[in-house]
């Protein structure tokens, strides 16, 4: 039961429902009463049991393309959309069968794989490129174009591939429950639905479905790395014929025509099998360094199409020139978006929305590019768009808040605007990070480090630049991880100095280590770099090198020759040095998730304009109060937290960075002639004046304060640190802190909305500014399935209401 429960709530529960008509949320509500009877369900299918047919009955919803002719067929998308009982059924089997799939299918597969990106195989594309072209080997790159490969799947192929994986009967059994008889029916409006039958492929919004097809064409891609007629590219003792992002092959092929000889072959029969067929007048061919003699015989012995310049693989544009791989794939994209940017500019969209738009849909755009292609790109590049961004946030209005400010996180006191630079370098660093990973886990790690040997780039990078032996490749996406490798290491210091992590082998410091040979089986008892010359505190022995590997009696003399460089160089202090937080990155033994997000926040944490905010010095100015960090933190919070809907917490972050404009400020701009304050007090209009001091100003905040202390039933101290930036307040619940803030957030709209009147809001007026915000939380809880946290946080709302009417 527990890993039906654990399979529930990793599902989405708001997608549309099957034919049955049960979203995940009617799942999730009534979870208590219904696992125990899908747990004896999905049990008893481990054995000859068989699924309702009507459990296995799809509606297919159509969805026409944009700017096709809606009165033909083929121009309507379909959207499969199952009973969420079989997607629960099948999570819990995709669940069980990830874990393994690394060790199911070739690194050559990125595709839905867990731990493998799309990058890995454009970042070696663009590797694969650069080779041929600075070695002038005729070579060829085919983009497969797989005809509706999910749909063509033959299930007795894949059943028996299941066999053949060694993956038990009762878990085979159940699969084919899944895939015995499968229906569907498509849902048109005002017409009568006729099911019919389904007899291959996997089944679109099936959590299984993808992990099925990889394992289904994971024989093709084996075949074709085993076959001795198909030439991949040779470096070392590899090949690199295929890479895969599920049904997007790229080939890269030496010997072209013989080798597509083969491969055609090959596809004809893997097809015949399993269903997958390739058409190849849609697939692409770029070739590299083949003679126009070549390339025309192989344009007619395959009617395939050729391309000169680029080939469109996994969204990026492949050049035959690497040079021109940035100005092909970025700047249309930058053009694309300074487009969009300015349609939207005019549309009604908030302030903190704008941010967000920017965040959801601009950053994904470019952050792609920024991983997928090994390119170099500079401010100067990205400064444009980034202008385009700001004129956006601000409708071509002046700047209210510093763009540093709003660079940094909520947490820390910011938005969250991107900054796009920052976001480019951690990208990249992040593919830093992964050279650290076992090369045989990642092919692109595998090239990179065989165009370097006998160095490695996994280990070059922590020698000092002056040290660093002579590289053997200009290959540019090494080069530019290299350089923004240096170039963060003197800005955000990425390193210590000199670092544990200096590779003590191929370090022109310790001359005998050039030859990597004669110290490999050191090297393959862990001792690699300094921080490895330490064991308990100790330094290391031969006794203990011994444990951990078969070491020959020559070993310690390249040990003793090993041992007087550590004395000398006295390198101990080194190795004693603490990992800072890039290289505990880079020593872990696997990839973290959120890796980039990870890198960004610590680089524009130590940039130098991540510095004291003058907004919170004003603050404790004004309030003659200083807070420590830990009091901001929960400030910042609180803001973050203040509402769900954008407009109400726009509200919250004006507050916070000080936003509206006052007398004393008006004056100083000289919009008017007196700084004297709005409300006929005779007292200068300073911000916390305003907001805070003036004797009108008190007497509604007074007001503000009683009306609290008659909904907790318990004296309110009313605080301007409480009142007007939501400081939580001690002895208060959570649903108690939640309430309080909406509370307060609503007298301070009600406030703003009267911001130049002379007559301040009453207390009418706050109650139905509390009544907005209630609203926006309910409709928010009735999409999320949070109502009972909802009832919990504002029933001493209608409690009040309940008395007072």
């Amino acid at each position: 039961m527990p890993e039906v429960s654990r399979a529930l709530a990793g599902l989405n529960g708001m997608k549309a429902p099957g034919p049955d008509g049960f979203h995940g949320g009617y799942y999730k509500t009534f979870k208590k009463i219904l696992l125990p009877h899908l747990t004896n369900l999905f049990n008893a299918l481990r054995g000859e049991t068989r699924l309702h047919p009507d459990m296995t009955l799809a509606d297919i919803a159509l969805l026409p393309k944009e700017g096709r002719d809606a009165s033909r067929p083929e121009n309507y998308r379909p959207i499969s959309l199952l009973n969420f009982d079989i997607k629960l059924l099948a999570k819990i089997l995709a669940d069980r069968l990830n874990p393994m799939l690394t060790s199911l299918i070739h690194p050559d597969q990125v595709g839905f794989i867990p731990g493998r990106q799309l990058y890995e195989n454009t970042r070696r594309g663009a590797d694969l490129v650069w080779w041929a072209g600075s070695t002038r080997t005729p070579s060829l790159l085919l983009s497969l174009d797989a005809e509706k490969a999910f749909d063509r799947v033959t299930w007795p192929f894949l059943f028996r591939l299941l066999v053949r994986l060694g993956l038990p009967d009762n878990f085979i059994n159940v699969i084919k429950a899944l895939y015995e008889n499968p229906r569907a029916q498509i849902k048109l409006q005002g017409a009568s639905r006729s099911p019919f039958t389904i007899s291959n492929g996997t089944r679109q919004g099936c959590p299984l479905s993808p992990i099925l097809f990889v394992l289904a064409l994971e024989p093709l891609l084996t075949r074709i790395r085993q076959s001795p007629h198909i030439q991949g590219v040779p470096l070392g003792n590899h090949r690199f014929t295929v890479s895969a992002y599920a049904d997007d092959i790229l080939l890269s092929l030496t010997d072209p025509l013989r080798s597509m000889r083969h491969l055609h072959d090959l596809l004809t029969h893997y097809g015949s099998l399993s269903g997958f067929k390739v058409n190849l007048t849609k697939s692409q061919a770029m070739p590299l360094h083949m003679s126009p003699e070549m390339v025309a015989d192989m344009a007619s012995s395959f009617r395939i199409p050729i391309v000169r310049t680029s080939l469109k693989y996994l969204g990026v544009s492949l050049t035959s020139d690497p040079t021109r791989l940035f100005s092909a794939n970025i700047p249309p994209v930058i053009r694309q978006i300074k487009k969009d940017l300015e349609d939207w500019t005019e549309k009604p969209i908030s302030w903190i929305g704008r941010i967000h738009s920017v965040k959801m849909n601009i950053l994904p755009r470019l952050l792609f590019l920024f991983q997928a292609l090994p390119v170099a790109v500079t401010r100067r590049d990205l400064a444009g768009i980034q202008s385009a961004i700001d004129a956006f946030v601000w409708q071509n209005k002046r700047r209210r808040v510093a763009r540093k400010i709003l660079y940094r996180p909520k947490t820390r006191g910011g938005l969250g605007l991107p900054n796009l630079y920052m976001y480019y370098c951690a990208a990249q660093l992040a593919q830093v990070v992964a050279w650290h990973a076992p090369a045989a886990d990642r092919r692109w790690v595998t090239l990179e480090t065989a165009l370097t040997s006998p160095d490695r780039p996994h280990m070059a990078l922590w020698l000092p630049r002056p040290s660093r032996p002579l590289p053997r490749t200009v290959c540019p996406a090494i080069a530019n991880s290299l350089r923004i490798f240096d170039l963060a290491c003197s800005k955000f210091s990425l390193a210590t100095t000199p670092s544990p992590m200096t590779p003590l082998f191929r370090n022109p410091a310790f001359p005998p280590g050039m030859n990597l040979p004669d110290f490999k089986t050191l090297e393959a008892s862990g001792l690699r770099r300094f921080g490895d010359i330490l064991t308990g505190g100790k330094k290391v022995t031969f006794a203990d090198l011994s444990a951990r590997a078969s070491l020959r009696p020559f070993d310690y003399f390249r040990f003793m020759q090993l041992r007087h460089y550590i004395d000398t160089e006295a390198l101990v202090p080194i190795a004693n040095t603490p990992l800072n937080w890039f290289e505990k990155l880079c020593s872990a033994a696997s990839v973290p998730r959120g890796l980039i997000s990870t890198i960004y926040y610590a680089l524009c944490s130590g940039s130098k304009e991540w510095g004291e905010l003058a907004y919170c010095a004003r603050w404790e100015a004004d309030l003659q109060e200083s807070l420590t960090g830990d009091e901001w933190e929960e400030i910042w919070e609180a803001t973050a937290k203040s509402s769900i809907c954008v407009t109400h917490q726009e509200q919250s972050f004006k507050m916070l960075f000080r936003w509206y404009t006052t007398p004393v400020l008006l004056c100083r701009m000289g919009r008017t002639t007196s700084d004297l304050c709005w409300r006929n007090c005779g007292l200068q209009g300073t911000f916390i004046h305003l907001w805070w001091d003036c004797p009108r100003v008190k007497e509604y905040w007074g007001k503000v304060g009683r009306l609290l202390t008659s909904i907790f039933h318990r004296p309110v101290h009313v605080d301007p640190w409480d009142f007007l930036l939501s400081r939580p307040k001690t002895g208060f619940t959570n649903p108690e802190q939640s309430l309080l803030r909406c509370v307060l957030l609503a007298a301070r709209r009600a406030l703003a909305s009267q911001w130049l009147s002379d007559v301040l809001p009453t207390m009418r007026l706050v109650k139905a500014k509390v009544s907005d915000v209630k609203l926006m939380e309910e409709l928010t809880a009735i999409v999320r399935q949070t109502i009972p946290k909802f009832e919990k946080t504002w029933h001493l709302w209608e409690d009040y209401l309940g008395v007072t009417s």
